[in-house]
Protein backbone atom coordinates (compact mmCIF):
# COMPACT_ATOMS: atom_id res chain seq x y z
CA UNK A 1 0.00 0.00 0.00
CA UNK A 2 2.81 2.38 1.06
CA UNK A 3 4.47 1.79 -2.57
CA UNK A 4 1.73 2.13 -4.22
CA UNK A 5 0.66 5.21 -2.47
CA UNK A 6 4.35 6.90 -2.97
CA UNK A 7 3.51 6.01 -7.16
CA UNK A 8 0.77 7.82 -7.30
CA UNK A 9 0.57 10.65 -4.45
CA UNK A 10 1.31 14.23 -6.19
CA UNK A 11 3.95 16.12 -3.96
CA UNK A 12 4.59 19.83 -3.04
CA UNK A 13 2.39 22.40 -4.44
CA UNK A 14 -0.49 20.05 -4.95
CA UNK A 15 -1.40 20.21 -1.27
CA UNK A 16 -1.72 23.96 -0.86
CA UNK A 17 -4.74 23.08 -3.74
CA UNK A 18 -5.80 20.99 -1.84
CA UNK A 19 -6.45 23.04 1.58
CA UNK A 20 -7.58 25.30 -0.99
CA UNK A 21 -10.11 23.05 -2.38
CA UNK A 22 -11.34 22.46 0.82
CA UNK A 23 -11.81 25.67 2.34
CA UNK A 24 -13.48 26.89 -1.07
CA UNK A 25 -16.26 23.83 -0.70
CA UNK A 26 -16.43 24.27 2.86
CA UNK A 27 -17.74 27.77 2.65
CA UNK A 28 -19.72 27.51 -0.55
CA UNK A 29 -21.50 24.31 0.32
CA UNK A 30 -22.58 25.68 4.09
CA UNK A 31 -23.50 28.66 1.96
CA UNK A 32 -25.72 26.85 -0.58
CA UNK A 33 -26.97 23.93 2.03
CA UNK A 34 -28.87 27.15 3.75
CA UNK A 35 -30.13 29.05 0.79
CA UNK A 36 -32.61 27.60 -0.31
CA UNK A 37 -34.26 26.71 3.53
CA UNK A 38 -33.61 30.61 3.73
CA UNK A 39 -35.81 31.10 0.60
CA UNK A 40 -38.34 28.79 1.62
CA UNK A 41 -38.66 30.40 4.93
CA UNK A 42 -39.08 33.62 3.30
CA UNK A 43 -41.72 32.29 1.12
CA UNK A 44 -40.01 31.37 -2.31
CA UNK A 45 -41.27 28.24 -3.91
CA UNK A 46 -39.41 25.57 -6.44
CA UNK A 47 -40.35 27.73 -9.50
CA UNK A 48 -38.32 30.81 -8.05
CA UNK A 49 -35.65 28.69 -6.67
CA UNK A 50 -35.01 27.24 -10.56
CA UNK A 51 -34.82 30.93 -11.48
CA UNK A 52 -31.95 32.24 -9.73
CA UNK A 53 -30.71 28.54 -9.90
CA UNK A 54 -30.81 29.26 -14.03
CA UNK A 55 -29.36 33.06 -13.55
CA UNK A 56 -25.95 31.64 -11.69
CA UNK A 57 -26.03 29.39 -14.04
CA UNK A 58 -26.24 32.11 -17.01
CA UNK A 59 -23.45 34.36 -14.78
CA UNK A 60 -21.40 31.07 -15.48
CA UNK A 61 -21.84 31.00 -19.13
CA UNK A 62 -21.03 34.53 -19.47
CA UNK A 63 -18.41 34.83 -17.78
CA UNK A 64 -16.29 31.47 -18.67
CA UNK A 65 -14.58 32.77 -22.05
CA UNK A 66 -13.55 36.30 -20.59
CA UNK A 67 -12.06 34.48 -17.44
CA UNK A 68 -9.98 31.54 -19.46
CA UNK A 69 -8.36 34.52 -21.76
CA UNK A 70 -7.93 36.96 -18.75
CA UNK A 71 -6.09 33.44 -16.64
CA UNK A 72 -3.94 33.27 -20.18
CA UNK A 73 -2.65 36.88 -19.93
CA UNK A 74 -2.52 37.69 -15.81
CA UNK A 75 -1.74 33.98 -14.99
CA UNK A 76 -3.84 31.10 -12.98
CA UNK A 77 -2.98 31.74 -9.79
CA UNK A 78 -3.60 35.74 -9.85
CA UNK A 79 -6.78 34.90 -11.46
CA UNK A 80 -7.74 32.23 -8.82
CA UNK A 81 -6.50 34.07 -5.57
CA UNK A 82 -8.71 36.81 -6.71
CA UNK A 83 -11.44 35.17 -7.29
CA UNK A 84 -12.11 33.66 -4.17
CA UNK A 85 -12.16 36.88 -2.30
CA UNK A 86 -14.86 38.03 -4.86
CA UNK A 87 -16.98 34.71 -4.87
CA UNK A 88 -17.22 35.61 -0.52
CA UNK A 89 -18.13 39.00 -1.28
CA UNK A 90 -20.58 38.42 -4.14
CA UNK A 91 -22.40 35.57 -2.26
CA UNK A 92 -22.67 37.56 1.14
CA UNK A 93 -24.62 40.32 -0.68
CA UNK A 94 -26.79 37.59 -1.44
CA UNK A 95 -27.90 36.51 1.51
CA UNK A 96 -29.20 40.51 1.99
CA UNK A 97 -30.70 41.72 -0.58
CA UNK A 98 -33.85 39.49 -0.76
CA UNK A 99 -36.43 41.02 -3.03
CA UNK A 100 -36.58 38.71 -6.96
CA UNK A 101 -34.51 41.68 -9.07
CA UNK A 102 -31.70 41.44 -6.50
CA UNK A 103 -31.38 37.80 -6.59
CA UNK A 104 -31.54 37.89 -10.22
CA UNK A 105 -28.62 40.06 -10.20
CA UNK A 106 -26.09 38.49 -7.51
CA UNK A 107 -27.31 34.90 -8.90
CA UNK A 108 -25.97 35.95 -11.71
CA UNK A 109 -22.62 37.72 -10.31
CA UNK A 110 -22.26 34.97 -8.59
CA UNK A 111 -21.95 32.47 -11.13
CA UNK A 112 -20.10 34.68 -12.84
CA UNK A 113 -17.07 35.04 -10.21
CA UNK A 114 -17.74 31.43 -9.58
CA UNK A 115 -15.87 31.30 -13.55
CA UNK A 116 -12.77 32.37 -11.66
CA UNK A 117 -12.53 28.98 -9.68
CA UNK A 118 -13.78 26.75 -12.12
CA UNK A 119 -11.82 28.06 -15.47
CA UNK A 120 -8.30 27.90 -12.79
CA UNK A 121 -8.71 24.82 -10.59
CA UNK A 122 -7.94 22.29 -13.11
CA UNK A 123 -5.59 23.68 -15.23
CA UNK A 124 -3.31 24.50 -12.08
CA UNK A 125 -3.55 20.74 -11.37
CA UNK A 126 -2.71 19.98 -14.51
CA UNK A 127 0.11 22.05 -14.26
CA UNK A 128 1.75 21.44 -10.89
CA UNK A 129 1.33 17.37 -11.40
CA UNK A 130 2.64 15.24 -13.82
CA UNK A 131 0.15 13.38 -15.84
CA UNK A 132 0.60 9.63 -14.58
CA UNK A 133 -0.54 10.94 -11.30
CA UNK A 134 -3.18 13.11 -12.40
CA UNK A 135 -5.85 10.53 -12.64
CA UNK A 136 -4.97 10.18 -8.25
CA UNK A 137 -4.34 14.00 -7.49
CA UNK A 138 -8.01 14.59 -8.99
CA UNK A 139 -9.91 11.93 -7.07
CA UNK A 140 -7.91 13.36 -3.77
CA UNK A 141 -9.14 16.90 -4.62
CA UNK A 142 -12.93 16.26 -5.21
CA UNK A 143 -12.50 13.52 -2.10
CA UNK A 144 -11.45 17.10 -0.32
CA UNK A 145 -14.46 18.68 -1.53
CA UNK A 146 -16.54 15.78 -0.45
CA UNK A 147 -15.00 15.85 3.23
CA UNK A 148 -15.68 19.46 3.52
CA UNK A 149 -19.34 19.42 1.95
CA UNK A 150 -19.25 16.72 4.60
CA UNK A 151 -18.79 18.99 7.43
CA UNK A 152 -20.94 21.65 5.79
CA UNK A 153 -23.83 20.27 6.07
CA UNK A 154 -23.19 19.45 10.05
CA UNK A 155 -22.67 22.75 10.74
CA UNK A 156 -24.97 24.69 8.15
CA UNK A 157 -27.54 21.77 9.92
CA UNK A 158 -26.71 22.98 13.72
CA UNK A 159 -24.53 26.31 13.65
CA UNK A 160 -28.11 28.42 13.24
CA UNK A 161 -29.03 26.32 16.59
CA UNK A 162 -25.62 27.66 18.40
CA UNK A 163 -26.28 30.99 17.69
CA UNK A 164 -29.72 31.02 18.79
CA UNK A 165 -28.88 29.56 22.28
CA UNK A 166 -25.97 32.05 22.27
CA UNK A 167 -28.11 34.91 21.69
CA UNK A 168 -30.50 33.61 24.38
CA UNK A 169 -27.28 32.82 26.45
CA UNK A 170 -26.74 37.03 26.36
CA UNK A 171 -30.14 38.02 26.16
CA UNK A 172 -30.28 38.59 23.12
CA UNK A 173 -33.10 37.36 20.59
CA UNK A 174 -32.26 36.16 17.09
CA UNK A 175 -34.70 34.55 14.94
CA UNK A 176 -34.30 31.46 13.05
CA UNK A 177 -33.95 33.59 9.41
CA UNK A 178 -31.21 36.12 11.31
CA UNK A 179 -29.26 33.02 12.53
CA UNK A 180 -29.35 31.35 9.04
CA UNK A 181 -27.71 34.58 7.56
CA UNK A 182 -24.94 34.79 9.93
CA UNK A 183 -23.96 30.71 9.19
CA UNK A 184 -23.71 32.06 5.82
CA UNK A 185 -21.83 34.81 6.38
CA UNK A 186 -19.26 32.52 7.96
CA UNK A 187 -19.58 30.43 4.58
CA UNK A 188 -18.66 33.54 2.72
CA UNK A 189 -15.55 33.97 4.92
CA UNK A 190 -14.15 30.84 4.84
CA UNK A 191 -14.23 30.66 1.37
CA UNK A 192 -12.48 34.27 1.02
CA UNK A 193 -10.03 32.56 3.07
CA UNK A 194 -9.26 29.58 0.47
CA UNK A 195 -6.90 32.35 -1.47
CA UNK A 196 -4.41 32.33 1.21
CA UNK A 197 -3.02 28.78 0.24
CA UNK A 198 -3.51 29.83 -3.39
CA UNK A 199 -1.32 32.87 -2.68
CA UNK A 200 1.29 30.54 -1.35
CA UNK A 201 2.07 28.83 -4.94
CA UNK A 202 4.76 29.54 -6.86
CA UNK A 203 4.67 32.07 -9.86
CA UNK A 204 3.57 30.11 -13.42
CA UNK A 205 4.25 30.32 -16.77
CA UNK A 206 1.78 32.68 -18.45
CA UNK A 207 -0.14 30.34 -20.69
CA UNK A 208 -0.68 32.66 -24.08
CA UNK A 209 0.45 36.44 -24.88
CA UNK A 210 -2.49 37.54 -26.34
CA UNK A 211 -5.94 37.01 -25.33
CA UNK A 212 -7.66 35.18 -28.10
CA UNK A 213 -9.31 32.11 -28.54
CA UNK A 214 -7.90 28.93 -30.39
CA UNK A 215 -9.91 26.72 -32.60
CA UNK A 216 -10.40 23.51 -30.50
CA UNK A 217 -10.19 20.07 -31.76
CA UNK A 218 -12.81 17.62 -33.20
CA UNK A 219 -12.40 15.95 -29.78
CA UNK A 220 -12.96 18.68 -27.61
CA UNK A 221 -16.36 19.32 -29.85
CA UNK A 222 -17.29 16.11 -29.26
CA UNK A 223 -16.69 16.22 -25.62
CA UNK A 224 -18.63 19.74 -24.78
CA UNK A 225 -21.09 17.78 -26.86
CA UNK A 226 -21.04 14.79 -24.16
CA UNK A 227 -20.96 17.40 -20.75
CA UNK A 228 -23.97 19.31 -22.66
CA UNK A 229 -26.03 16.41 -21.98
CA UNK A 230 -24.41 14.72 -18.62
CA UNK A 231 -25.03 18.69 -17.29
CA UNK A 232 -28.39 18.79 -18.37
CA UNK A 233 -29.09 15.71 -16.94
CA UNK A 234 -27.81 16.16 -13.41
CA UNK A 235 -29.00 19.70 -13.15
CA UNK A 236 -32.21 18.67 -13.22
CA UNK A 237 -32.33 17.64 -9.71
CA UNK A 238 -29.44 18.94 -8.04
CA UNK A 239 -30.15 22.17 -7.19
CA UNK A 240 -33.40 20.89 -5.68
CA UNK A 241 -32.30 18.29 -3.37
CA UNK A 242 -32.64 20.21 0.11
CA UNK A 243 -35.93 21.21 -1.00
CA UNK A 244 -37.08 18.03 -1.91
CA UNK A 245 -35.85 16.25 1.74
CA UNK A 246 -37.10 19.68 3.79
CA UNK A 247 -40.48 20.28 1.71
CA UNK A 248 -41.32 17.31 0.26
CA UNK A 249 -40.29 14.28 3.06
CA UNK A 250 -40.60 16.91 5.92
CA UNK A 251 -37.20 16.63 7.01
CA UNK A 252 -35.75 19.38 9.65
CA UNK A 253 -32.98 21.18 9.15
CA UNK A 254 -30.76 20.02 11.80
CA UNK A 255 -31.36 16.45 10.68
CA UNK A 256 -30.80 17.20 7.49
CA UNK A 257 -27.68 18.70 8.20
CA UNK A 258 -26.91 15.56 9.86
CA UNK A 259 -27.94 13.31 6.74
CA UNK A 260 -25.99 15.31 3.85
CA UNK A 261 -22.73 15.12 5.98
CA UNK A 262 -23.08 11.00 6.33
CA UNK A 263 -23.86 11.35 2.73
CA UNK A 264 -20.93 12.96 2.03
CA UNK A 265 -18.64 11.53 3.51
CA UNK A 266 -19.95 7.99 1.68
CA UNK A 267 -19.31 9.99 -0.82
CA UNK A 268 -15.60 10.60 -0.27
CA UNK A 269 -14.86 6.76 0.04
CA UNK A 270 -16.66 6.21 -3.33
CA UNK A 271 -14.46 9.19 -4.75
CA UNK A 272 -11.28 7.73 -3.55
CA UNK A 273 -12.14 4.52 -5.64
CA UNK A 274 -12.04 6.12 -8.41
CA UNK A 275 -8.65 5.67 -9.75
CA UNK A 276 -9.05 1.92 -9.04
CA UNK A 277 -12.22 1.78 -11.22
CA UNK A 278 -10.38 3.39 -14.03
CA UNK A 279 -7.46 1.17 -13.88
CA UNK A 280 -9.42 -1.68 -14.54
CA UNK A 281 -11.79 -0.36 -16.76
CA UNK A 282 -9.99 2.44 -18.48
CA UNK A 283 -11.45 5.95 -18.19
CA UNK A 284 -14.32 5.70 -20.57
CA UNK A 285 -15.69 2.68 -19.87
CA UNK A 286 -15.25 3.72 -15.92
CA UNK A 287 -17.11 6.92 -16.92
CA UNK A 288 -19.68 4.85 -18.58
CA UNK A 289 -20.29 2.79 -15.60
CA UNK A 290 -19.94 5.08 -13.11
CA UNK A 291 -23.20 7.60 -15.18
CA UNK A 292 -25.24 4.32 -15.14
CA UNK A 293 -25.00 3.82 -12.31
CA UNK A 294 -26.26 7.27 -11.36
CA UNK A 295 -29.56 6.92 -13.26
CA UNK A 296 -30.17 3.82 -11.76
CA UNK A 297 -29.68 5.14 -8.02
CA UNK A 298 -31.99 8.03 -9.71
CA UNK A 299 -34.73 5.48 -10.46
CA UNK A 300 -34.68 4.11 -6.68
CA UNK A 301 -35.05 7.66 -5.20
CA UNK A 302 -38.23 7.73 -7.80
CA UNK A 303 -39.57 4.51 -6.06
CA UNK A 304 -41.38 6.44 -3.03
CA UNK A 305 -39.63 4.57 -0.38
CA UNK A 306 -39.25 5.32 3.13
CA UNK A 307 -37.38 8.28 4.35
CA UNK A 308 -34.38 5.69 4.92
CA UNK A 309 -34.94 4.17 1.66
CA UNK A 310 -35.01 7.82 0.11
CA UNK A 311 -31.33 8.39 1.80
CA UNK A 312 -30.13 5.13 0.64
CA UNK A 313 -30.82 6.44 -2.91
CA UNK A 314 -29.63 9.71 -2.49
CA UNK A 315 -26.07 8.67 -1.32
CA UNK A 316 -25.63 6.36 -4.15
CA UNK A 317 -26.66 9.00 -6.68
CA UNK A 318 -24.19 11.37 -4.95
CA UNK A 319 -21.36 8.69 -4.74
CA UNK A 320 -21.64 7.75 -8.25
CA UNK A 321 -22.95 10.89 -10.32
CA UNK A 322 -19.23 12.29 -8.52
CA UNK A 323 -16.98 9.25 -8.90
CA UNK A 324 -17.74 10.53 -12.17
CA UNK A 325 -15.85 13.92 -11.76
CA UNK A 326 -11.85 13.22 -11.37
CA UNK A 327 -12.29 11.01 -14.43
CA UNK A 328 -14.20 13.44 -16.57
CA UNK A 329 -11.08 16.25 -15.73
CA UNK A 330 -8.80 13.23 -16.05
CA UNK A 331 -9.93 12.94 -19.72
CA UNK A 332 -9.88 16.46 -20.75
CA UNK A 333 -6.49 17.33 -19.38
CA UNK A 334 -4.92 14.52 -21.09
CA UNK A 335 -6.57 15.06 -24.11
CA UNK A 336 -5.42 18.82 -24.22
CA UNK A 337 -2.04 20.50 -24.87
CA UNK A 338 -1.41 22.50 -21.99
CA UNK A 339 -1.24 25.70 -23.73
CA UNK A 340 -5.39 25.10 -24.37
CA UNK A 341 -6.35 23.79 -21.09
CA UNK A 342 -7.03 27.06 -19.41
CA UNK A 343 -9.41 27.43 -22.62
CA UNK A 344 -11.02 24.18 -22.68
CA UNK A 345 -11.62 24.56 -18.95
CA UNK A 346 -13.46 27.59 -19.40
CA UNK A 347 -15.17 26.48 -22.44
CA UNK A 348 -16.23 23.18 -20.90
CA UNK A 349 -18.02 25.68 -18.06
CA UNK A 350 -19.63 27.71 -20.46
CA UNK A 351 -21.42 24.47 -22.51
CA UNK A 352 -22.12 23.28 -18.53
CA UNK A 353 -23.29 26.46 -17.96
CA UNK A 354 -26.36 26.49 -20.40
CA UNK A 355 -26.82 23.30 -19.96
CA UNK A 356 -27.80 23.70 -16.18
CA UNK A 357 -29.24 27.04 -16.86
CA UNK A 358 -31.80 25.15 -19.20
CA UNK A 359 -32.07 21.82 -16.42
CA UNK A 360 -32.88 24.49 -13.81
CA UNK A 361 -35.71 26.50 -15.22
CA UNK A 362 -37.00 23.13 -16.35
CA UNK A 363 -36.42 21.30 -13.11
CA UNK A 364 -38.19 24.20 -11.03
CA UNK A 365 -40.96 24.58 -13.26
CA UNK A 366 -41.55 20.33 -12.86
CA UNK A 367 -41.43 20.12 -9.67
CA UNK A 368 -43.71 22.95 -8.94
CA UNK A 369 -46.57 21.43 -11.60
CA UNK A 370 -45.42 17.44 -10.88
CA UNK A 371 -45.32 14.47 -8.22
CA UNK A 372 -41.33 14.63 -7.16
CA UNK A 373 -41.43 10.64 -8.46
CA UNK A 374 -42.16 11.13 -12.22
CA UNK A 375 -40.16 14.33 -12.33
CA UNK A 376 -37.48 11.85 -11.21
CA UNK A 377 -38.26 8.63 -12.75
CA UNK A 378 -38.01 11.96 -16.03
CA UNK A 379 -34.45 12.73 -14.75
CA UNK A 380 -33.27 8.98 -14.72
CA UNK A 381 -34.34 8.14 -17.93
CA UNK A 382 -32.55 11.53 -19.42
CA UNK A 383 -29.06 10.61 -17.07
CA UNK A 384 -29.31 6.98 -19.00
CA UNK A 385 -29.20 8.50 -22.20
CA UNK A 386 -27.24 11.42 -21.58
CA UNK A 387 -24.29 8.37 -20.73
CA UNK A 388 -25.07 6.25 -23.46
CA UNK A 389 -23.93 9.37 -25.70
CA UNK A 390 -21.19 10.43 -23.63
CA UNK A 391 -19.74 6.86 -24.21
CA UNK A 392 -20.29 6.77 -28.03
CA UNK A 393 -19.17 10.75 -29.00
CA UNK A 394 -15.69 10.78 -26.63
CA UNK A 395 -15.02 7.44 -27.78
CA UNK A 396 -14.70 8.82 -31.54
CA UNK A 397 -10.55 8.65 -32.63
CA UNK A 398 -9.05 11.74 -31.57
CA UNK A 399 -6.90 14.27 -32.66
CA UNK A 400 -4.30 16.88 -31.24
CA UNK A 401 -5.72 20.32 -31.43
CA UNK A 402 -5.71 22.16 -34.40
CA UNK A 403 -3.85 25.47 -34.65
CA UNK A 404 -5.02 29.22 -34.33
Amino acid sequence: MRRIWSELSPSGEFWLLAVATFLFNLGVSVFMFLYNLLMLDLGFREKSLGAFASAMALGGMAGTIPMGMIAGRLGLKRVLATSLVLIGASFCARAFFIWPPAQFAFSFLDGLVLCGWVVCASPVIAWVVEEPKRPFAFSVIYAAAVVSQSLAGFLGGHMPGWYQQAGAHFSIPISLIDAKRITMVVGCLITALAAWPVALLAEEKRLSTTLRLHRPSRFLVRFLVAMALWGGAVGLFNPFTNVFFSRYLGVATTKLGDFFAVAQLVQTGFVLMTPLLVRRTGLLRGIFVMQMATASALIWLSGGHSLLGAESAYCAYLASQHMCDPAIQSLLMGQVAEEFRSEATAITFLVLSLAQACASATGGLAFARFHYSQVLAGAAIVTAGAAVFFRWLCSQPRQSPLPS
